[in-house]
C-alpha cells in the first residue's frame, strides 16, 4: 500500500474511533517524526498528547456551557485592593477547591456591585476547569422553573437540574420577594437534598440574614435553610462599595449628601 494509501486509512480509522485530533494532524507529526528522528514511541506520545488535550478541551468547553456561567471572571482578575474588606488569602484558600471535598457552602454578603457575583462565578469556574460539574441560578429563577416543574409533573427532572452539580451557585437571594410558600419549600429542599449528598452550595445576597425571614416569606423555613447553608460554611461579608458605581463616586456622594441635608 501507498503512502497516501495508508494515511488514508489512518484518517479513516481516527475517524471511526472517534480521535478527531489524532485525525488531524498525524501527518503532520509523521513528518516531524522523519525529520527530527522520533522514536516510534516519541510519535505515539505526541499524537496521544495532541488527542489528550484536544478532548480535555472540548469537555471543558461541555461543562462550561452546561454551567451556564453569566461571564466567565477569575480570582486573579478580582480587584482586592477595591474591597479590602474580602481577605484575600481566604478566597486563594478557597481556589485550592478543598470546599468542595469538606462541603463547605459559601456565603457572600454585600450590597448590589461589590463584587459578590464575580467571585462566586470565579470559584465556581475554577471547580470547573478542575472537571467537576458547575451550574448558575438567580434565586429568583431558580423557583420559578421549580415552581413550573410542580404544575407540570416534570419536578423529578428539574429538581436534579441543581442538585446534581457538584457547586451550585444561587445568585441574588432576596433581591425579589418569595411570596409563594412553594417557592420557599423548593429554595429549602434544594438546599437540603445538597447538604445532605455533600455539594456545597455558593449564595450571593444583599439581605442580611435575620431578613431571610421576610425574603422567604416563612422565619421557620429560613430558619431550616440557613440551619443547612450557615453548617461549615465560609461567609464573606463584604463592606465596600459598588464597582458599577466607582466611577461615578462624586456623583453619588453628592445626592447622598443632598439627602441627608433635606429636611423632613
Amino acid at each position: 500500500m501507498t503512502t497516501i494509501g495508508l494515511y488514508e486509512q489512518i484518517k479513516n480509522d481516527c475517524g471511526y474511533l472517534k480521535l478527531d485530533r489524532a485525525g488531524e494532524v498525524f501527518a503532520t507529526l509523521a513528518d516531524d517524526a522523519k525529520a527530527h528522528h522520533w522514536t516510534h514511541v516519541e510519535f505515539l506520545a505526541r499524537l496521544l498528547d495532541e488527542e489528550a488535550v484536544h478532548t480535555r478541551n472540548r469537555r471543558l468547553a461541555a461543562r462550561l456551557r452546561y454551567a451556564r456561567f453569566p461571564f466567565r471572571k477569575t480570582i486573579e482578575d478580582f480587584d482586592f485592593e477595591f474591597q479590602p474588606s474580602i481577605d484575600r488569602k481566604l478566597v486563594e484558600d478557597l481556589a485550592t477547591l478543598r470546599f468542595i471535598t469538606e462541603n463547605r457552602p459559601i456565603l457572600l454578603l454585600g450590597q448590589p456591585g461589590c463584587g459578590k457575583t464575580h467571585l462566586a462565578v470565579a470559584l465556581a469556574t475554577r471547580a470547573v476547569e478542575a472537571g467537576y460539574r458547575g451550574y448558575f441560578t438567580t434565586a429568583d429563577d431558580m423557583v420559578r422553573h421549580l415552581c413550573r416543574a410542580q404544575t407540570d409533573g416534570t419536578f423529578a427532572t428539574k429538581f436534579r437540574t441543581y442538585t446534581a452539580p457538584t457547586v451550585l451557585v444561587v445568585d441574588d437571594v432576596g433581591l425579589l420577594p418569595m411570596p409563594d410558600p412553594r417557592a420557599a419549600a423548593a429554595f429549602f429542599q434544594i438546599v437540603s437534598h445538597r447538604y445532605d449528598n455533600g455539594h456545597p452550595t455558593i449564595v450571593t445576597t444583599n439581605r442580611s440574614l435575620p431578613d431571610w425571614g421576610r425574603v422567604f416569606g416563612d422565619a421557620v423555613v429560613a430558619s431550616a435553610i440557613l440551619d443547612r447553608l450557615m453548617h461549615n460554611a465560609v461567609v464573606f461579608n463584604i463592606k465596600g462599595p459598588s464597582w458599577r458605581l466607582k466611577d461615578h463616586e462624586p456623583l453619588t456622594t453628592a445626592l447622598t449628601d443632598r439627602d441627608e441635608r433635606r429636611p423632613n
